[in-house]
């Protein structure tokens, strides 16, 4: 997240991924730092036991998600 806000406030727009394990953590942090509009874009937990071919999937749903955050503006 901290990355995620220092390029957004220099006009960079980010898309800061997460496992929905994850996601409260990230909007505290996006708080704590004064961003509290930018949130993660999430996907399902756990990814770690996943094939590749199951990440690949959860990567496309996410995909759009994605693409809107860095293409805003």
């Amino acid at each position: 997240m901290h990355d995620s806000v220092f390029f957004e406030v220099h006009g960079i727009p980010t898309a800061t991924v997460v496992s929905t394990e994850f996601e409260r953590a990230a909007r505290a942090q996006a708080d704590a730092l004064g961003a509290s509009d930018h949130r993660p874009v999430t996907v399902a937990h756990p990814i770690q036991p996943l094939t590749r071919d199951e990440v690949r999937a959860l990567a496309d749903r996410a995909f759009d998600a994605i693409v809107a955050r860095l293409i805003r503006g």
